[in-house]
């Protein structure tokens, strides 16, 4: 949460602010006071990530007010909301993805283990200049371990619900002390899964997962940095098979899982950076490389029943290559300023078949088994991105300063297919921002203003689409915000709060379409969003930490095209909610020690989330529920924090409510039903963790 204790330990910038620790930030690319950044952020410190048990982006987006997180269908169906702009499956996040300074290249990157997780830092409205391509809606950046001469070792240990084992270690330290440092890590994931397919007798949500890491620091000197990192991946992610509702409601997920097919949702990843720092009394110089291999497939029944009626087999291969160079001031005049340019270039192949039973075209005597091959599409996609930014940071006063940002961003896409041949378009965009940031001598507290714009890219729709455009338009944003940031009551209360309005133009997302095995991607042409949020984090007694937030998000279309293949006409979508963007969103948290020892300590973290109600479809005629998360964890713990027992329970109310619901209305699935996403119940484990 946006608090760090002042007993927690590993922050060598620190400096006491009343019981707080100050929480050092990157959001504007270089080391600033959480309390004193213009921009609405969460930080997540290490200490947080520990107690809270965060592994990966799901965990974590459910403590972000104003922010949802949900995975789908397959390993890289990601549907990340922040603000009411959303994110549909294979498409771009509303957000730059950052780790470790390193900007990702695809969106199938963004669902790896993580491990050795040091800060979070979600960063809330247009962040272009600063982060990159597409963060139209805000930033993601993760700091991972980074070696250095001190020796630390990670260990974990954990068994849960859905026969779940899994471990992780790591180890990092000086090889050549003053020159090179070195990490290497492993995390292994093998679930069973809990959700069982009555039909097949195997489990939707099995997961095997083996990520490894190494990363090489060099220091040649003090002011030259080398940082080189690769990652492995190699996932046999969950069964893609949805289920047909019953009741064509979606609040009612207990229908059972009965496809005749087990799928499978192999994925391969390899993800390699270089990042080169120089550093003068004048400016620092950094000049990142970044390459990624990504193939994933999917295998899945398509009419989920227990007919061998139709399958489908979609394979996507994502190669890579990106470079940045960027100048930033150190920081030590009242003039702050950053300059640089970005480029990125890669290929992606998405390819789809779907097979039938021949006796269901009146072909065969009897059944047999749906490998018939009844349609395909291949596509090959080539995206080119050259892109130029700045800022300028200007201390008028003491108290004042104004800064401005700029971005510009070209791209362009060529998508090759058999059946339409070659189609190319191109998008550009002028990203400008400009805040001012009032800051009273007292010091606690922190007024902003700000403008800004931002940008997410167009893309084709696949050439096997049976409905829909084929282009899909690019979509840009413009936000109005005004934020305070307050330490109160001599230090024992930290609040955070913002007020936006955002005016998004072309608005994307994307609906499943079963008759071609793949996404349809729509642009609604005009959505006014609306809200506020509020973080709080109050120092309750020694032992006691308490957070809280509430992000409040009123969406409303205001002008909608329907594209070919839907039915109504534009006044029925006016004043409608853009699917998956929920209202409201809750968080209420504690963290409590209780002393056993001089040295071991009781440490108690109940979390819970609320997450409106919202809707499936732009028709707003499909509503999924509202959601209740409740998660628990309780263990025991040495003072450093060299060891920890730790007893968990995820979902402890056993909410059941699907990640995915498709209606018959816009998949024109040939079974008639509606279909959904098996959800899976509550989780409960227990972890074992050592460091030294």
């Amino acid at each position: 949460m946006p608090y760090n204790p002042a007993t927690a330990e590993g922050n060598e910038d620190a400096e006491s602010v009343g019981v707080f620790d100050e929480i050092i930030v990157t959001a504007r690319r270089r080391s600033e006071s959480l309390q004193d950044v213009p921009i609405a952020v969460t930080a997540l410190t290490e200490r947080d990530i520990a107690r809270a048990g965060l592994e990966g982006v799901s965990d974590f987006a459910n403590l972000v007010p104003n922010v949802t997180f949900s995975n789908s269908l397959n390993a890289g169906t990601n549907y990340l909301t922040i603000r009411g702009q959303t994110q549909s499956q294979y498409a771009a996040p509303p957000a730059a993805i950052v780790v470790d300074g390193v900007l990702t290249i695809s969106p199938l990157q963004f669902n790896v283990d993580e491990f050795d997780l040091q800060q979070i830092e979600v960063l809330k409205g247009p962040q272009g200049a600063i982060y990159g391509r597409n963060a139209i809606a805000g930033a993601i950046n993760l700091a991972t371990l980074k070696p250095s001469d001190e020796f630390n070792a990670h260990f974990l240990a954990g068994y849960a619900r859905g026969d779940e084992w899994k471990g992780k270690a790591s180890i990092s330290g000086a090889i050549v002390p003053g020159l090179l440092y070195a990490l290497g890590g492993v995390s292994y994931t093998d679930r069973r899964g809990q959700v069982r397919n009555i039909t097949t007798g195997t489990y939707s949500d099995k997961v095997e997962d083996l990520t490894a890491r190494l990363r090489f620091v060099v220091t040649p000197s003090d002011d030259l940095e080398l940082d080189l990192k690769y990652t492995y991946s190699d996932t046999d992610g969950r069964d893609p098979s949805f289920i047909s509702s019953a009741s064509g409601d979606p609040a009612i997920s207990s229908d059972p899982l009965v496809s005749n097919r087990i799928g499978y949702n192999p994925r391969k990843l390899h993800d390699l950076s270089g990042k080169f720092s120089l550093d003068t009394s004048f400016a620092t110089t950094t000049l990142t490389l970044a390459y990624v291999d990504i193939a994933e497939d999917i295998d899945e029944d398509l009419d989920y029943t227990t007919a061998d009626f139709l399958a489908a087999r979609q394979t996507q291969d994502v190669d890579g290559f990106s470079q940045e160079l960027r100048f930033a001031s150190n920081g030590d005049d009242k003039l702050d300023w950053l300059v640089g340019g970005y480029h990125v270039r890669s290929t992606e192949m998405r390819a789809t078949e779907i097979y039938i039973d021949l006796f269901y075209l009146g072909l065969a005597p009897e059944p047999t088994q749906a490998d018939f091959v009844l349609g395909s599409a291949s596509d090959e996609y080539y995206y080119e991105t050259w892109s130029g930014f700045g800022q300028v940071n200007y201390e008028f006063l003491p108290e004042l300063s104004v800064s401005f940002e700029l971005r510009y961003d070209d791209d362009s896409v060529r998508q090759v297919s058999l059946a339409e041949g070659e189609k190319q378009a191109s998008f550009s965009k002028w990203q400008p921002k400009g805040t001012i940031t009032y800051k009273p001598s007292s010091g606690d507290l922190t007024l902003y203003a700000s403008i800004g714009k931002g940008y997410r890219s167009g893309d084709f729709n696949s050439s096997g689409a049976s409905y829909g455009n084929p282009l899909i338009k690019a979509e840009s944003a413009t936000n109005y915000e005004v934020g305070a940031k307050s330490i109160l009551f001599n230090g024992k209360v930290m609040l955070n709060m913002a007020v936006f309005q955002t005016d998004l133009a072309d608005g994307q997302f994307k609906l499943f379409d079963s008759i071609g095995a793949t996404n349809v991607g729509v642009n609604i042409d005009k959505t006014r969003i609306r809200g506020f949020e509020a973080e709080s984090a109050v120092q309750v007694t020694e032992n006691v930490r308490l957070n809280a937030s509430i992000g409040y998000t009123d969406p409303k279309v205001t002008a909608f095209t329907p594209p070919t293949g839907f039915t109504g006409i534009a006044s029925d979508y006016i004043g409608n909610r853009p699917p998956r963007t929920a209202k409201v969103t809750f968080n209420f948290g504690l963290d409590i020690d209780i002393p056993v020892t001089d040295n071991t300590y009781i440490f108690f973290r109940p979390d819970y989330r609320y997450i409106g109600g919202y809707y499936w479809d732009p028709e707003n005629d499909y509503k999924r529920p509202a959601e209740n998360v409740l998660n628990f964890r309780l263990g025991l713990r040495d003072l450093d924090e060299q060891w920890s027992i730790t007893g968990y329970v995820q979902n402890a109310l056993n909410e059941k409510i699907t990640s995915d619901f498709q209606p018959f209305s816009n998949t024109g699935l040939p079974t008639g039903a509606d279909v959904y996403y098996p959800p899976v119940g509550a989780v409960y484990g227990l972890e074992l963790r050592y460091q030294f």
